[in-house]
């Protein structure tokens, strides 16, 4: 009886086999695998570069049934690591960010692809590659904004005249045109540009994510990444849920500060703070149009600061900076001591402000301005005179100058403190000339030291002095000239780069940069 059981459990068993067999010679089919391999074993990238990877997959299963991870090892605040997922596609076009938890500081680290089949769930893995990120170091230099009437770059001149301290080695100069493109997908700004700044006062360092780029055209704006030079948003993004009117018109640096000129309005913020909040002065609620300039006294004069209405075409008095109180029109008549004859009444100009800087004689201001019936003077003023009757000393005429009567001066730039740096350009030379105690002005083609005349190929755009107030100071301020040409075509732009002898106001040494469209506007970018 056992031994008969014994032969039909036998006979079970060989029969579920022979089906089982049968079954698979049918049904089972070999599932198809994924191959992946990634080109290099090692990628080198900054912070704020793209990483772009093309794999190579091979399989017979069909694409739209994959789906591609790309995956670092590391924790995300977890006190495990693992591989996270940071980007999903089959070509990876990754921004390497530096952040709090994956990828927190400069090392290697590795990256692999995941290929997951989703009707199945089964994963393949590409090779473990290294991936180097540092730090980016950021290209400090001239801050050039440009482009071709429609839209806008912002480029860089790495070269030594344009970094904030001599450097003890010599620094090969490099021309990046279109930082900011690049980084951007090749998108640009749109608009003409119109100007551009680092914000980045004397104590920014204390809060680096505070220090951005602007770049202003007549259509938009942009607001910077200063190194990696990825855009973070636009002009309004500097304010708080929308004080301001969107009219951007100015932005300078302070010691502690940045100011804003906004829609006739002044917004000044400190260095640790990331938004401007409410303006510190309306210009709606005194009844002023401000001319977008902020003339900060210093020493021990009453005039903290100056501004001009446009309205009364008046400078006005700033008593205390700090907040932007005690103001009080500069007339000649308000002293309490007796009025003394005064060349005129900074109080009523009876003109329109054109430009106004530090310059002429030491402590000195000059303002070119524009009367009703179209003639030019300048004004020269003493902001930190003991009282209002003494500061206006000197009007220089310039109708007797064909250029400047004809309105073909396009700029105009100031040397503080030596009277022999003054300058105006036109669309085909730049000319300098003296503010010398009133007498009758005489402009000489800009000269070298040797008494060359300064020769520029195409069409100049931009003529200007820089004075930066960028970091901890810019030992170049007032002495570095820059001039912008434009030969009309793409690529066509020049930057002449010129040291001027404060003294005679003549060149000194000039260097040449090229690949610019037309030249807009040339700022110093410290960090």
């Amino acid at each position: 009886m056992i031994m008969k059981n014994i032969y039909i459990v036998l006979l079970v068993a060989i029969a579920l086999f022979s089906c089982y067999d049968d079954k698979g010679n049918d049904d089972y089919k070999e599932l198809e695998e994924v191959e992946v391999v990634l080109p290099d074993e090692t990628y080198n990238r900054s912070f704020g570069e793209k990483l772009q990877i093309t794999p190579t997959v091979t399989t017979s299963i069909p694409e739209n049934d994959l789906m591609f991870d790309w995956e670092f090892y590391g924790s995300l605040g977890n006190w495990w690591s693992k591989y996270v997922s940071v980007y999903q596609g089959k070509v990876m076009d990754f921004t390497c960010v530096q952040d709090d938890t994956l990828l927190k500081n400069d090392g290697t680290y590795k990256l692999r692809l995941n290929v997951t089949q989703q009707s199945t769930g089964r994963h393949f893995y590409s090779n473990v590659v290294s991936v180097n990120l540092v730090s980016q170091v950021s290209q400090l230099g001239a801050l050039v904004l440009h482009g071709d009437g429609t839209s806008s770059d912002m480029g860089v001149i790495v070269a030594e005249e344009f970094q904030l301290t001599a450097s003890s080695s010599s620094i090969v100069a490099q021309v990046f045109p279109n930082c900011y493109s690049n980084a951007n997908g090749g998108e640009r700004i749109a608009g003409k540009g119109v100007w551009n700044v680092q914000v980045y006062p004397s104590y920014g360092s204390d809060a680096p994510d505070n220090i951005v780029l602007i770049a202003v055209t007549d259509q938009g704006s942009a607001v910077v990444n200063s190194k990696t030079f990825s855009r973070i948003g636009e002009w309004n993004d500097l304010f708080y849920k929308g004080l301001n009117d969107g009219v951007p018109q100015a932005c300078w640096n302070d010691d502690y500060n940045v100011y804003a000129f906004d829609g006739g309005d002044i917004f000044q913020k400190s260095y640790g703070k990331s938004t401007f909040t409410i303006p510190s002065l309306s210009g709606d609620e005194y009844g002023y149009e401000l001319y977008p300039l902020l003339y900060r006294s210093s020493g021990s004069s009453s005039i903290q600061g100056v501004l001009f209405d446009q309205k009364s075409r008046g400078f006005i008095a700033i008593g205390q900076i700090y907040d932007f109180t005690r103001l009080a029109p500069i007339d000649v008549n308000s002293d309490e001591e007796e009025t003394v004859s005064a060349p005129f009444n900074p109080a009523n100009m009876q003109a329109d402000l054109i430009h106004m800087d530090e310059g002429g004689a030491s402590g000195r201001v000059l303002a070119v301005m524009k009367r009703d019936n179209g003639e030019y003077f300048m004004a020269e003023l003493d902001f930190k005179a003991s009282g209002y009757s003494k500061v206006p000393k000197y009007i220089y005429e310039l109708n007797h100058l064909d250029d400047v009567k004809n309105g073909e001066v396009i700029d105009w730039a100031f040397g503080s403190s030596y009277i022999n740096m003054c300058y105006y350009a036109t669309a085909d030379g730049v000319y300098r000339f003296s503010a010398d105690a009133g007498k009758t002005v005489t402009p000489e083609a800009l000269m070298t030291v040797d008494n060359t005349r300064i020769q520029f190929d195409g069409t100049i755009t931009l003529m200007k002095i820089l004075k930066p107030v960028v970091g901890k100071g810019y030992y170049l301020s007032n002495v570095e000239m820059v001039v912008g040409t434009y030969g009309g075509t793409a690529g066509s732009g020049k930057l002449y780069s010129m040291e001027i002898d404060p003294f005679s106001g003549r060149v000194q040494t000039m260097n040449t940069y090229t690949g610019f469209d037309q030249i807009y506007d040339v700022s110093i970018k410290g960090w």
